[in-house]
């Protein structure tokens, strides 16, 4: 692909029966495929944006839901993330017995690609092994986890495939063994996909937590609920004790010092940030992600050269990431090397060529060094891109959008 991220959407799946039971099902599924695709190499940057609970509306179905039309999911489309490769939904055919507990569900993916708009439709799978003695519908009576996982790492590679995407050998149906306490793991779903408030999340997090202590995500996500909350002392609590249930996986262990040093710079804990920082790169010195984000922090302490140093290690690792090279640009203008930005923003317009910003930006900076054709040629992009709007009642709220700074920088050529 051409950008650095896979960004896929789900939309809701259309299902024949109703239930908690069902609702597990699905998102446990959707979960898994979420978590295989931000796994997926260059590591760090590849994400899935996934809008199941907003266009969904309620959280658990009440009634059977008849699958999307090409229509509505095409119109799901135009109101997608930028950058997104497809929208994925399917259908669910389910089978109880007389108790009312699921016996069977098939599974029917399908994929609208959004680079020609075809829609692909891979086979179904079938999975059964519930526990037909199991009445209680506000739980996933699986009774065979290792077929669960299968079935999702199965789901996972019908919707990669129509994309050209292939799962690395290293990512099989194992990888999405993220606790042996299957009941623990429900209890995570319940918490990431269920309930909307901290207080509920947090209260199943610490549920999951009961059943197995080590379980890392359940660890790490409330001490993102509490950064959230802006208790960053709390936060920092859960994020060292994360650090443990991490054990030696450099990939967790990274992310989590990443986000203790955060924690320490709101705490105005400077020295202590720095330590984490450190200690991230340590054990993930080539992510191209957390070298950006880190980056970043020191763009804030006003450090334009280590900032600059840590971007061009981050495209050393991956030349054509985008946030990468805009923001090196940017830093480089800030330090007056706008010859050297230039380039970048260039190559940074190729990856994403209807960038009405960069467009503007590249024009200015053309400016700067007083080349005014190629200027001219950037800044009346910029102004094609994003045309003019009706002013606004009231001017003072009115931002200035590229287009307007196109057209001024234009006024005066």
């Amino acid at each position: 692909m051409i950008d650095d991220t896979l960004r896929i959407v789900f939309a809701p799946w259309g299902v024949d029966n109703a239930g908690d039971d069902l609702w597990l099902f699905e998102n446990g599924l959707v979960f898994a495929v979420e978590s295989l695709i931000e796994a997926l190499p260059p590591q760090g940057n590849a994400q899935c944006a996934d809008l199941y609970a907003q266009l969904s509306g309620d959280t658990v179905r009440s009634a059977a839901v008849r699958p999307a039309s090409e229509q509505q999911l095409s119109r799901i489309a135009d109101r997608a993330p930028a950058g997104t490769a497809a929208i994925v939904d399917g259908m669910l055919t389910v089978v109880r017995d007389e108790t009312a507990a699921l016996r069977s569900v098939e599974v029917a993916p399908r994929v609208l690609r959004l680079s020609d708009r075809q829609f692909e439709t891979p086979d179904a799978f079938i999975f059964d092994a519930f526990d037909p003695a199991h009445t209680d519908t506000r739980v996933l009576n699986v009774t065979d986890p290792d077929r669960f996982f299968a079935l999702a790492f199965a789901v996972a590679e019908s919707i990669l495939a129509p994309l050209g995407v292939e799962i690395p050998a290293y990512l099989g149906p194992e990888f999405l063994h993220i606790t042996d306490d299957f009941a623990a793991y429900q209890l995570f779903l319940k918490a990431k996909r269920l309930v909307r408030t901290t207080e509920e999340k947090v209260g199943y997090y610490r549920q999951t937590l009961a059943r197995d202590p080590d379980f890392f995500l359940a660890r790490f996500n409330i001490g993102q609920l509490m950064k959230q909350q802006d208790d960053y002392a709390a936060a920092r609590r859960e994020f060292l004790t994360a650090t443990r249930a991490a054990g030696d996986d450099p990939g967790l262990l990274s992310d989590t010092y990443f986000e203790l040093g955060l924690c320490s710079i709101h705490m105005g804990d400077t020295k202590s940030a720095r330590h984490f920082w450190d200690q991230a790169l340590t054990y993930s010195p080539d992510n191209p992600s957390l070298l950006v984000n880190v980056a970043g922090t020191y763009e804030q302490e006003e450090n334009w050269q280590k900032a600059i140093e840590l971007h061009e290690r981050a495209l050393a690792v991956l030349p054509d990431y985008h946030k990468a090279l805009v923001s090196l640009a940017r830093l480089k203008t800030m330090v007056g090397n706008v010859s050297d930005a230039i380039p970048l923003y260039e190559r940074a317009l190729e990856l994403q060529p209807h960038d009405a910003l960069r467009e503007a930006i590249l024009g200015g900076c053309y400016l700067a060094i007083e080349d005014e054709e190629e200027a001219r040629i950037h800044l009346q992009r910029a102004s094609q891109l994003d045309p003019a709007r009706p002013k606004s009642r009231n001017p003072e709220e009115e931002q200035a959008s590229p287009g307007d700074y196109a057209r001024a920088e234009l006024a005066k050529l």
